[in-house]
């Protein structure tokens, strides 16, 4: 399983919606393996998708990640926006080397 985060900005005028994680999560699909979606607002025109899926790569996450954003915004499961990146989040070194002891 991967966390793969699809960051967003909204089109004006449009903002991000109160009701935007129950939109997401109602516009996704048995066959999109996503095992649970995290919604993060970050500002009235900034959000971030977290996406907990199956899948058998890293590459594979991000591309099918990617896929379900666009059929999620071609659907009209979230608001007008564009997606400016997708991709696995990064540990910091330092919080590695804590977490290993």
């Amino acid at each position: 399983m991967y966390l793969v985060h699809a960051r967003l900005r909204t089109i004006p005028p449009a903002h991000v919606p109160d009701d935007l994680r129950e939109t997401a999560r109602a516009g996704l699909r048995a066959r999109d393996r996503v095992e649970h979606l995290a919604v993060h607002p970050q500002s009235a025109e900034h959000f971030t998708l977290g996406f907990f899926l199956l899948s058998d790569s890293l590459e594979e996450a991000e591309r099918h990640a990617e896929s379900v954003c666009r059929r999620l915004l071609g659907a009209r499961a979230l608001p007008p926006a564009r997606l400016l990146d997708v991709g696995v989040p990064l540990m910091p070194m330092a919080v590695r080397e804590l977490r290993s002891g």
